[in-house]
C-alpha cells in the first residue's frame, strides 16, 4: 500500500494535458538536449500500429526477459496506475523514481519558460521524455517504446532504434492520420530507419505495399507476416490460444499464449519474429521452444479480454475503434457462441462511434447498452443519450448498472469501448469482487 508521503503529485503535470497531440519532434528533441540526449543510449525496439501493440509487446517483453534481459517499457495509456506507463521488468517506476523526475523537469521547464520551443509541450511528450531518461540512467539491455499515435511525428520517435515493427493498420484518428489506410500506413511507416530491421503484422495489402515500399527505399531489411513467419490458430479457450508457429528461423512447433481472443495468435507470433530477428541480428542465442512457450504461459496484459469476475462472468476489453471491435467480436462468437451477451459500451470523441455502434448491434443473441464516463476526451452523457435514443438503445449510469449487474443464467458482460472508461471501470469492478 503506497504511504501517504510516497503519493505522486500530479498537479504540475496536468498542465500540460491536452485533448488534441501536438505532433512534431522539435519540442521533444530541444527537452531531452537538456538532458544530454538520454534517448540516444537506449537500445530501442519501436512498436507502432493501429491495434495490437499493447499486446504484442507484453509478450515480446515476456520473451526478453526469458532470456534474463532487463527491460524497460514505455506504453499509454495506462490502465491501473500512472506510473504503469513505465516499467523495467513489469515492475512499475516507483512513486518515488516518478516524482524525483517530475520535480526534475518541473525545475528544468521553468528555468527554460522563456523559450518559445517549449510552448505547447504537451503531458505525452513531458512523460516519453522521463521515460528515455529513467531507462537510460537504469543501463537496461532494451527499451521497449510504444507509439502513441501514428509514428512519424509521434513523440517516441526521436529514438535510433536498433529494430522497428508495425502490429497492424486501421481506420483511426482519420482526421489527424489521413483519410485511407494508404495515409495512415505512410505516417506509421515513418518510425522505419535506414538499415535498420523492420518486422510486420498483418497487414492489408493497401498497407503493406506502402510500408514495405518505404523499407526498399531505407534498405531496411523486412520480415513480413505470411512471407518470412506463418502462424495458425489451432484452438481458441478460456484458457489462451494455441498455435502453430513457423518461420525460416523456427522449425514448426506448437504454442500456447494466455491471452484470450484469436487475434492473439497473431500477436504472439509477432512477438516471436521481433526475439528471433533481434537475437539472430545481435549474435545472441534464440530462445529454445520450451523456453518462448514458457514465456507466453506468463503473458499478462489488463483490459484484453480479461476476465474480472467469473459468477457473473464479467470481461474488459479495451477495443477503441472498428479495427479492435472486429477481432473482439469474432472470438466472442467463438468462446461464447449460446450464450446471451450484454454489452456496455462507451468511447472518446475522436472514435467512429457510429460505425462501432452498428458493429455490436449485429452480433448475434446480444444487447447492447451506451453510457458515459468523465473524462474530457469522453463522449458526453447528453451525446451518448442522443446516440442511444436514435439507435433505439438503452443508456444508463455505468455505477449505477454495474452495482446492480445481475446475470441471466450464463450470461456474459462485456465492457468495451475505450481504455481510459475501463481505468475507471476495472478498480470499480474489482473493489466490488474482493468485497463479496
Amino acid at each position: 500500500m503506497k504511504t501517504k508521503e510516497h503519493q505522486l503529485d500530479l498537479r504540475w503535470l496536468e498542465a500540460y494535458r491536452s485533448q488534441d497531440p501536438h505532433f512534431g519532434l522539435e519540442r521533444m528533441e530541444a527537452l531531452l538536449a537538456l538532458r544530454g540526449n538520454p534517448h540516444l543510449d537506449c537500445r530501442v525496439i519501436h512498436v507502432a500500429g493501429t491495434n495490437g501493440k499493447g499486446s504484442a509487446i507484453a509478450t515480446l517483453s515476456q520473451l526478453l526477459r526469458q532470456a534474463g534481459l532487463r527491460v524497460g517499457v514505455f506504453t499509454s495509456p495506462y490502465l491501473i496506475h500512472y506510473n504503469d506507463q513505465i516499467t523495467i521488468n513489469g515492475e512499475a517506476i516507483s512513486d518515488r523514481d516518478l516524482q524525483t523526475y517530475l520535480d526534475r523537469y518541473q525545475q528544468l521547464l521553468q528555468a527554460e519558460q522563456s523559450r518559445a520551443i517549449f510552448q505547447g509541450l504537451t503531458e505525452f511528450e513531458v512523460m516519453t521524455t522521463i521515460a528515455y531518461d529513467y531507462f537510460d540512467h537504469e543501463e537496461l539491455d532494451y527499451v521497449i517504446m510504444e507509439v502513441g499515435m501514428g509514428g512519424r511525428l509521434d513523440s517516441t520517435n526521436v529514438c535510433q532504434p536498433v529494430l522497428t515493427a508495425i502490429t497492424s493498420i486501421g481506420l483511426d484518428h482519420v482526421a489527424l492520420l489521413g483519410p485511407d489506410l494508404a495515409s495512415i500506413a505512410r505516417e506509421k511507416a515513418g518510425i522505419i530507419k535506414p538499415g535498420i530491421p523492420l518486422v510486420l503484422g498483418k497487414l492489408e495489402a493497401e498497407a503493406s505495399q506502402v510500408i514495405e515500399g518505404i523499407a526498399i527505399q531505407k534498405q531496411a531489411p523486412i520480415t513480413a507476416y505470411d512471407k518470412d513467419y506463418q502462424v495458425e490458430l489451432e484452438a481458441s479457450c478460456l484458457s489462451g490460444q494455441s498455435f502453430s508457429y513457423h518461420s525460416s528461423k523456427r522449425e514448426t512447433a506448437s504454442y500456447q499464449v494466455a491471452l484470450l481472443g484469436h487475434h492473439q495468435a497473431r500477436n504472439a507470433a509477432l512477438a516471436i519474429s521481433i526475439c528471433d530477428v533481434l537475437f539472430e541480428r545481435e549474435g545472441r542465442e534464440l530462445l529454445s521452444r520450451e523456453l518462448v512457450d514458457e514465456a507466453l504461459h506468463q503473458v499478462v496484459w489488463p483490459g484484453r479480454m480479461e476476465v474480472v469476475s467469473q459468477n457473473p462472468m464479467i470481461l474488459l476489453d479495451g477495443a477503441h475503434n472498428p479495427h479492435a471491435v472486429a477481432p473482439l467480436i469474432a472470438s466472442l462468437r467463438e468462446l461464447f457462441p449460446s450464450q446471451k451477451k450484454t454489452i456496455l459500451f462507451t468511447c472518446i470523441r475522436t472514435k467512429a462511434l457510429e460505425e462501432m455502434l452498428i458493429q455490436w448491434q449485429e452480433l448475434e443473441n446480444s444487447r447492447l447498452i451506451l453510457t458515459s464516463f468523465e473524462d474530457p476526451r469522453a463522449y458526453s452523457q447528453e451525446e451518448m443519450t442522443a446516440a442511444a435514443k436514435y439507435h433505439q438503445l438503452e443508456e444508463v449510469n455505468w455505477q449505477e448498472f454495474l452495482q446492480n449487474w445481475q446475470a441471466e443464467g450464463d450470461e456474459l458482460l462485456i465492457v468495451t469501448g475505450s481504455l481510459y472508461f475501463l481505468s475507471q471501470v476495472r478498480p470499480y469492478l474489482l473493489k466490488t469482487e474482493k468485497s463479496n
